[in-house]
């Protein structure tokens, strides 16, 4: 039949066009030579005026063909696929299928709307832009007899032909579909599981998609329904709520009237790389002490949670980051922060997690946001090399490298918040002995090992008043006695001077150790006024010596106490408890006959024994324990050494040297973001140390 009608405007002139390929061929071959333009429906004409819409409906193919008395059969379009057929659908929507090559067997479609009346068809274009009849003159359930026009010359002038169609059973339907069902990973659809696939176009009355889901063993017979689309044109598919942090495998089936068309294989999903929208930031604001954030709701797939991040101003390394908040509730799109961190100008982010875990990207203009908070208890520090304690002047001196990183030596009032003194004739030398708080006849000064030499400060005012030099050189380790007796240490031997002044006069000298031992120095731990311990790390082991009142060092043996340093502070004595502490071993050794008193696990690291000596002050902020210090946390751990047990107090910032000043207080050196020292030299530049006092 003339399967197809096209309406192409031509120089203003509308023809009308039947697309009957192997009829129009054999029209021209057998009719060209006796055809004759006739006026079309003469009203002699028969037209069976009674013909039914239920008759007509069905699938009809085209056998015979006659114009002017002459009649032709119609062969099948190609030997593998049948004949080119045409539906008229009880719905008023006409198909034809024409088949134009014979590999697939796929028929091209062309579709038309339709209505009867009186024996007469319409046949319009879906829009209604052009329209043409067709006559029957008879039809029955089998037999479809009609004329219509063609022109087949290309003279313009119509010629009518009769057709006889009978109904037909069309062949087996080639699934062209099913093997089209993928899922879109394109943009915008990287962020949630959509599939698409060819909408079905084929010659039989379409039923059903069915998109079902399986584990990630991919087995359609164990698989679950998710989906039933009726309307053949919706051929795309969200899954609004897969399997949480899990894979899946998804398959399409297809249904017409003559059953299961179709099933694709499994499309296998590894959620792993399904990611979530950013949300971006509407406002932050500084209230006080406080700041708020807002920002856009979420509008994508999976919600899990929000995270609120803040992050320090580093722009030399990683920066120092960490969490804030979880939300989990999508209407929420404002967070306060009451509690802002120990940095200026702190850097928040929000982040998104889905379902499975996956984290949105991080969008650097929308998705941060830095905002004009300040701390101006914050100390200018990067990090700070040495320091030393005034329990009484509750004060700290720090020997450190600024933000500039430039080096100060400064004594810093903790109560007053302010740096009280600076020295401006800094060390010159490098050094590994730690600089010490000294309060002797001469007053309280602070001093600095160089080389051979002593720098003494005036405690006060850092004023510089000179320097001790030693009769030796590579000074590994000193401590002051009484009645300006100092004792020093090298490499080979343990020194005694006397201090006269700027004068240092030595007046004894004893050997230790046999072996040289690399690495760390020869540490003094004073005992009391008049004895001391020399020991070294890889000693294991340390000498027991005694001073006379006189400056005479006696060498009273060896005491099997491992002692461990990294700095001399790492031992400490408390003689009001007649304790010594080793920091770096966790445990207590008694001074009255230097046995072990008792070793403990919490606190992991150190800081110093109260004022009264019966406890210990520390953290478990330990890096070598906690990788990328993720179980960080902001308090300190004071342990009972008589009871054995510990408790926990908060403190603002993360704890890194805690002691016990004159007037009961707990003070901490803290750091805003988690750092694995205060003399940690990686700090990118930024501000983060504190003093708070805890109590």
């Amino acid at each position: 039949m003339m399967q197809h009608y096209e309406f192409v405007n031509r120089k203003g002139i509308t023809k009308r066009i039947f697309n009957l390929l192997v009829v129009v061929s054999f029209l021209t071959i057998l009719f060209s030579c006796n055809s004759t333009d006739d006026d079309l429906f003469n009203e002699e004409e028969i037209i069976q005026k009674d013909a039914k819409i239920e008759d007509l409906a069905g699938a009809w193919s085209i056998y015979k063909v006659a114009s002017n008395g002459n009649e032709a059969s119609v062969p099948a379009t190609t030997e593998e696929c049948g004949r080119d057929f045409f539906i008229y659908n009880s719905s008023g929507t006409y198909e034809e299928f024409l088949y134009q090559e014979s590999f697939t067997c796929q028929p091209v479609q062309n579709k038309l709307k339709w209505t009867l009346n009186n024996g007469i068809i319409t046949l319009s274009t879906i829009d209604n832009s052009n329209s043409d009849i067709i006559k029957i003159v008879n039809l029955s359930k089998d037999n479809f007899v009609f004329i219509a026009s063609l022109d087949t010359d290309g003279d313009a002038i119509k010629e009518e032909f009769t057709f006889t169609a009978y109904q037909y059973l069309a062949p087996n339907e080639t699934d062209l579909y099913s093997s089209t069902f993928e899922r879109k990973h394109e943009e915008p659809f990287e962020n949630h599981i959509e599939f698409g696939w060819d909408a079905y176009d084929g010659y039989n009355m379409f039923e059903k998609y069915e998109i079902y889901r399986s584990g990630k063993d991919c087995n359609i017979d164990s698989a679950t329904l998710l989906k039933t689309i009726t309307d053949g044109n919706l051929n795309t598919f969200i899954d609004e709520e897969p399997l949480p942090n899990s894979e899946a495998c998804y398959f399409l089936k297809i249904y017409t009237n003559k059953g299961l068309l179709g099933e694709s294989d499994p499309r296998y999903i590894n959620p792993e790389f399904i990611f979530p929208e950013n949300v971006l930031f509407k406002n932050a604001e500084v209230i006080e002490n406080e700041i708020s954030l807002s920002w856009e709701k979420y509008s994508g797939y999976y919600f899990s949670h929000y995270e609120i991040r803040v992050q320090d101003q580093n722009e030399n390394s990683a920066p120092k980051i960490e969490s804030v908040k979880i939300i989990t509730d999508i209407n929420t799109t404002t967070f306060t922060d009451t509690n802002p961190p120990y940095v200026n100008n702190p850097i928040y982010s929000i982040y998104v997690y889905n379902i499975f875990g996956n984290i949105s990207n991080l969008n650097d203009e929308k998705s941060i946001v830095e905002t004009a908070f300040t701390r101006p208890e914050l100390l200018d520090v990067d990090y700070i090399k040495y320091l030393s304690f005034d329990a009484e002047d509750q004060s700290f001196f720090f020997y450190l490298r600024n933000t500039k990183n430039e080096p100060r030596l400064v004594k810093y009032d903790y109560i007053k918040q302010e740096i009280t003194a600076e020295a401006f004739k800094l060390p010159t030398s490098y050094t590994e002995v730690e600089m010490k708080l000294i309060n002797s006849e001469n007053g309280k000064e602070l001093v600095f090992s160089q080389s051979d030499d002593l720098f003494i400060y005036d405690a006060e005012t850092l004023n510089y008043k000179y320097s001790l030099a030693a009769s030796y050189r590579a000074m590994g380790s000193f401590d002051y006695f009484d009645d300006n007796i100092w004792v020093l240490s090298d490499s080979d031997d343990v020194f005694t001077y006397k201090r006269d002044g700027d004068q240092f006069v030595q007046i004894d000298k004893k050997p230790h150790f046999p072996d040289h031992q690399g690495g760390q120095n020869y540490e003094i731990t004073k005992l009391d006024k008049n004895n001391f311990f020399l020991s070294h790390n890889n000693e294991g082991r340390a000498i027991h010596y005694s001073i006379s009142d006189a400056g005479e060092i006696t060498n009273n043996g060896i005491k099997e106490i491992p002692l461990k340093f990294k700095y001399n502070s790492d031992v400490s004595v408390n003689t009001r408890s007649s304790y010594l502490l080793n920091k770096k071993r966790n445990t207590v050794y008694s001074l009255d006959d230097f046995s072990k008193t008792v070793t403990y696990s919490t606190p992991i690291v150190t800081s110093n024994f109260s004022k009264n000596g019966t406890e210990i002050y520390g953290t478990n902020n330990d890096p070598e324990v906690y990788d990328n210090h993720k179980n960080f946390k902001k308090e300190i751990i004071v342990y009972s050494i008589l009871n054995k047990n510990f408790r926990t107090i908060a403190t603002k910032g993360f704890p890194l040297y805690v002691t016990e000043d004159n007037f009961g207080n707990i003070i901490s050196l803290s750091s805003g973001f988690p750092r694995d020292s205060y003399y940690d030299g990686y700090n990118g530049n930024v501000a983060d140390m504190f003093v708070e006092i805890i109590k």
